[in-house]
């Protein structure tokens, strides 16, 4: 369902880089109309995973483990909620099949359980000394967690069939670092698969019983695994991987070709509405004026839906997230290399995203006293800002040429002011910004004066 994260400070993406897969940026079938998105910061210091309980017009945010950060909740437009300050690091999150329960990896040492109601704790699953639990599953009457080897020997699942009760360590399939998944539709079987090397083996595992068990097996079904993502009738599993560049599924249980969602770029991330009509594919290392994410009806080869985001927006795997009927989706981005900046995209076919909008403005004053000979000048802005991106601003007495006078950059203050002497005659200030990357519309501004 999500890119499962391991580590508070980083995030596990090896991705094959090629000349040809930069060149592959469109998909194979023609594109929808490109939508573009700035998305709003997340009031979070982190993040490592996000769930949707659209029942409930709820976001749910966990932070990482190691700096008691705690879970977060934010309305669907990414507003704040609340801060469950007695649920803190928290790896991995998903909600119940039944929207009843909150299940979350904590300390790397247990699954507890919240009501999803009042997000109290009601149960917990400790994980044995030795298993690095990061990750949470449910499925059919048990719980499963990923978990990587810290003494215990090897990497694996760890399979409850009650809380407070000793978990089924299974190392037999996934066996280092687990990626898994699993759906409503088919209960107590689970798709899993190692990322951290290659190639890929993706298994399904049947939980139901005392042991697991191994329904199927299939080897090299790419290279870097990122993701899985099982379809709600259980019936199909999207596989992302860094190669090849295409988001390939597969039929459940028997692992059979099913479908090919073309990527035509790196793939990073995919997600299935709750009615199972859509699947969202992410898209990694765009050029400017590319999709980000493509909605595709199930099935389907040609997208229906194509967002874009700005050039430094960088998807981040795991937070793609579509509601039941395929209308509205979300994603998480950030700007920077370390992920310190976390921005929320809203989007759909009945939500449209939020746009970019250049707000510039400039004022012009005369001084008073000795100064009537001078301009004073306030320029101000709220987007886009950025070390990269720079304002400039002209003069024009009697409607002779421009002349630029200075330029600055658009940073977080929003707010510059600055002098100019005064010619005699009528003089027109006029402040101007455009995006290198053309995403972001032209911005200008004028101010007049006569002296």
């Amino acid at each position: 369902m999500r890119r499962r994260q391991l580590l508070a400070s980083g995030v596990f993406a090896a991705i094959g880089l090629s000349a040809e897969g930069l060149l592959r940026a469109a998909p194979a079938a023609a594109e929808p109309a490109l939508l573009k998105s700035v998305g709003v910061q997340l009031p979070v210091d982190d993040l490592r995973a996000i769930e949707l309980d659209e029942a409930r017009g709820r976001l749910y945010i966990a932070q990482g483990v190691g700096g008691a950060l705690p879970l977060v909740v934010t309305d669907l437009d990414g507003r704040l909620l609340s801060r469950v300050t007695a649920v803190a690091d928290i790896s991995d999150l998903v909600l119940s099949a039944d929207g009843r329960f909150l299940y979350a990896a904590q300390g790397f040492n247990r699954i507890i359980a919240l009501d999803a109601a009042t997000l109290t704790i009601v149960a917990s699953y400790p994980a044995p000394v030795g298993a690095h639990l990061y990750t949470v599953e449910p499925t059919g009457e048990k719980v499963v967690g990923g978990f990587i080897d810290a003494g215990i020997g090897s990497g694996g699942l760890l399979v409850w069939s009650a809380p407070g009760t000793s978990p089924v360590v299974y190392t037999a399939g996934p066996n280092y670092h687990p990626i898994i998944d699993a759906s409503p539709g088919a209960p107590g079987l689970l798709v899993a698969g190692d990322t951290g090397y290659s190639p890929v083996t993706t298994y399904v595992i049947d939980v139901s019983g005392d042991s697991p068990t191994i329904v199927a097996q299939r080897d090299y079904t790419g290279s870097n695994l990122i993701d899985y993502a099982v379809s709600p009738d259980g019936t199909e599993v999207v596989e992302t991987v860094g190669s090849p560049y295409e988001h390939h599924s597969y039929r459940l249980p028997d692992l059979a070709d099913a479908n090919v969602y073309p990527s035509g770029v790196y793939p990073k991330d995919a997600a299935w509405s709750g009615d199972g009509s859509t699947v969202a594919i992410g898209r990694a290392l765009t050029a400017s004026g590319d999709a980000d994410v493509y909605l595709y009806a199930k099935g389907s080869t040609v997208p229906t839906y194509a967002v874009d985001f700005r050039s430094d927006d960088n998807l981040w795997a795991g937070t793609l997230l579509v509601n039941r009927d395929g209308t509205r989706a979300w994603a998480v981005t950030s700007t920077d290399p370390y992920q310190e900046t976390q921005l929320l995209h809203s989007f759909g076919p009945a939500h449209p995203p939020t746009p970019p909008v250049t707000d510039l403005a400039v004022t012009a004053q005369l001084g008073g006293g000795k100064d009537k000979q001078t301009a004073q000048l306030t320029v101000t802005w709220s987007s886009p800002i950025g070390d990269d991106n720079y304002w400039w601003i002209t003069a024009s007495t009697n409607g002779g040429g421009e002349r630029e006078f200075w330029r600055d950059k658009l940073d977080a203050t929003g707010r510059y002011t600055l002098t100019y002497s005064l010619p005699r005659g009528t003089t027109t200030f006029t402040v101007r910004y455009r995006d290198y990357y053309q995403f972001y519309p032209d911005g200008y501004a004028t101010a007049t004066l006569q002296r």
